[in-house]
């Protein structure tokens, strides 16, 4: 059992880690809002799943426990398929501003299947025809950002369109661009230059890459490991126990808010996100 429970407990961390790390290496001008949508949508999973489980399932314990086991482990054998690091030059194609409209839209469909899944908690109990038209909505729902990347690379301006348009026009832009790839590497090669000198002052650039090494040699590693210890440490603690509090309190069914204090800690963190992302710039 203790062998269980690492590999579960710990699986999530895995998969978290991996997927923050590729979209914040691949969205370099957009940090704030990645992590803070990425951090919501694992507060509103527990909403999701909860209200899944109550609308098809009618809370049978058992059922709850399958679908906790066998639909995250798909969808994370799924996402393996399309999730990768991105070269610099690629990350970089797309405008910032392009880049933020995106993110903008991808909040905006992420508040909504947040008010999608307050309504149905708060309208309390429903028949079995409603219930599944619900979690039908869900459904369409959590795959709309799905359209987003897909008009990026095939629509108007999109990725295609401008592969093609480039390979139309090979002739006209071929010194252009030697200058700028020749231009390119010697900016490299001065910036490897300062970084080393850098690593020779033994310090640290805040924002570039570094090992764990560095890293404990700077007081905001520090900062950020003493706040993490204390609020996100506590904090999970207490809401990964929200139902035997609730039990422990009197309460028959926990399930309701279990899924609102899901639902308002996801308003929390995307907004946290965005906000650190506008002082930022």
């Amino acid at each position: 059992m203790c062998v269980v429970l690492c590999m579960g407990g710990n699986s999530t961390t895995w998969m978290n880690t991996a997927v923050l790390v590729t979209c914040i290496r691949n969205f370099r001008q957009s940090r704030g809002p990645v992590s803070g949508l990425l951090k919501g949508y694992v507060g509103l999973s527990t909403a999701i799943f909860t209200d899944l489980a109550s609308a098809l399932f009618d809370s049978n314990p058992s059922y709850f426990l399958l679908m906790l086991t066998v639909l995250p482990g798909l969808v994370c054998v799924t996402a393996m398929v399309f999730l990768r690091e991105l070269p610099a030059e690629d990350a970089a194609r797309d405008p910032p501003e392009k880049e933020l409209r995106c993110f903008s839209v991808l909040n905006f469909l992420a508040v909504v299947i947040a008010l999608y899944l307050l309504v149905n908690d708060l309208t309390g109990a429903h028949g079995v025809l409603f219930s599944r038209v619900f979690s039908a909505g869900l459904v369409v729902l959590l795959a709309t950002p799905l359209v987003i990347p897909a008009y990026m690379v095939v629509g108007p301006g999109g990725r295609k369109g401008a592969t093609a348009a480039d390979g139309n026009d090979v002739e006209s832009v071929r010194q252009p661009l030697v200058a700028a790839e020749q231009e390119r590497k010697v900016e490299e090669e001065e910036g490897e230059g300062e970084k080393q000198v850098e690593h020779v002052r033994g310090t640290v650039v805040i924002g570039e890459e570094h090992t764990i090494g560095e890293a404990v040699r700077t007081w905001e590693f520090w900062i950020l490991f003493g706040s993490f210890l204390c609020g996100v440490g506590t904090g999970l603690a207490v809401m990964n126990n929200l139902g035997q509090i609730g039990t422990a309190l009197g309460y028959a069914d926990v399930s309701m808010f279990v899924s609102l204090t899901s639902i308002f800690g996801f308003f929390g963190r995307i907004l946290s996100g965005s906000l650190s992302e506008h002082f930022i710039r």
